[in-house]
C-alpha cells in the first residue's frame, strides 16, 4: 500500500470522523456507543424496583422516601461496536488498482474505527482466517496496514461461502469492499447479514475500463478468474449493450440492498481516497 495516503493532513481529516451507527450496541467491552444494556455509566436512563440479588447501593433513597419502595437506578451503558471488513480478494480484483483502492477503503474505515474505540475485524473473503483481531486503540493501526499490506489479491473466483458461515454473536456493522463479480447470489449474502443485525455497507468498486471499455474489433477475453475464453468482435452496438448491462447490474444490486437497508456506494477505482471517504460517504454512513 501507498504510505503516502495517510499523510498528516489527512490523518487529522479522520480524526474527527465517526461512522453512523443506526442500532446501539448490546455486545462487547466498555466503550464509546450507547448499548441498550442498562449498567453503571453516568447517564441515567430509567428506574426499576429493587429485587434482592440487585447491588444495594444503587437503591434511590429519594424515590423510597417518596413511594415508600425500594428502586434502583439504571444507567445507560457505553459499549463498543463490533465493525467487520470483508475485502474481496479475488483475481478480478487485481485489475486497474481496485485492490489497492480497497485496501485504501479499509485503512481509513479501520482508523475511524479504532480512533472511536471500536473493534474492527478484517475477513479477507477468500481465506481460511475469518475476523482477524489486531487490537484495539490507534496504537494497533499500523499491524492493521501491515496485515492488509499482505492479503493476497491472486485467488480466483469471489466466494461469500466464508462470511455465509460466521457466527456474528449480536448486533454489528458489516462493510463489504468488491467487483461482486460472482456466480453467488448477492441477495442471499445481504439478507444473511440483515437477518444477523448487521448494520451493512456495500462498497462496489468498478474501474474505469469495466464501466466504460474502449476497445474495438477482434478480441480474445480472458477471465481472469475462471481462466475461461472468449473471442469476440467488439462493435459500437455491443458496447452500448455492454454500458446498458454494467448499469443493469449495479442498479440492481443497489435496489437489494435498499430493500434490506443497507447502504451501497458506487466507487471507481481511479477515485481519491480523500473523494470517497470525504464527499461520497460523507453524511450517508460517515459523520462529521
Amino acid at each position: 500500500m501507498n504510505e503516502q495516503i495517510f499523510t498528516s493532513d489527512f490523518m487529522n481529516k479522520l480524526e474527527k470522523l465517526s461512522i453512523s451507527v443506526k442500532n446501539m450496541a448490546t455486545y462487547g467491552l466498555a466503550g464509546s456507543r450507547k448499548s441498550k444494556a442498562k449498567g453503571m455509566s453516568v447517564e441515567f436512563s430509567d428506574y426499576r424496583e429493587y429485587v434482592p440479588s440487585d447491588d444495594f447501593r444503587r437503591i434511590d433513597w429519594n424515590a423510597y422516601g417518596r413511594f415508600k419502595k425500594l428502586y434502583i437506578k439504571l444507567f445507560m451503558e457505553e459499549k463498543e461496536a463490533v465493525f467487520r471488513i470483508f475485502i474481496d480478494n479475488s483475481k478480478s480484483m487485481s485489475f486497474n488498482n481496485k485492490n489497492i483502492t480497497s485496501l485504501r477503503l479499509a485503512a481509513a474505515f479501520t482508523y475511524i474505527t479504532l480512533n472511536n474505540l471500536d473493534k474492527v475485524l478484517i475477513n479477507p473473503l477468500i481465506s481460511n482466517e475469518t475476523g482477524i483481531f489486531l487490537g484495539q486503540g490507534k496504537n494497533s493501526f499500523m499491524k492493521h496496514i501491515s496485515y492488509l499490506e499482505n492479503i493476497d489479491f491472486n485467488n480466483h473466483e469471489t466466494s461469500f461461502a466464508g462470511l455465509k458461515k460466521m457466527n456474528f454473536n449480536g448486533s454489528g456493522i458489516s462493510i463489504i469492499i468488491s467487483d461482486l463479480f460472482t456466480n453467488e447470489d448477492i441477495e442471499d449474502v445481504i439478507k444473511f447479514l440483515a437477518f444477523n443485525k448487521q448494520q451493512i455497507l456495500v462498497l462496489h468498486i468498478l474501474s474505469e475500463e469495466e464501466m466504460n471499455p474502449r476497445i474495438d474489433g477482434k478480441l480474445k477475453m480472458v477471465d481472469s478468474e475462471t481462466g475461461q475464453e472468449k473471442n469476440l468482435v467488439i462493435t459500437p452496438r455491443l458496447l452500448k449493450k455492454y454500458k446498458e448491462n454494467v448499469k443493469r447490474f449495479s442498479n440492481n444490486i443497489n435496489d437489494i440492498c435498499s430493500k434490506y437497508g443497507a447502504t451501497y456506494v458506487n466507487i471507481k477505482s481511479t477515485d481519491s481516497i480523500e473523494k470517497i471517504i470525504l464527499e461520497d460517504l460523507i453524511g450517508t454512513f460517515i459523520m462529521i
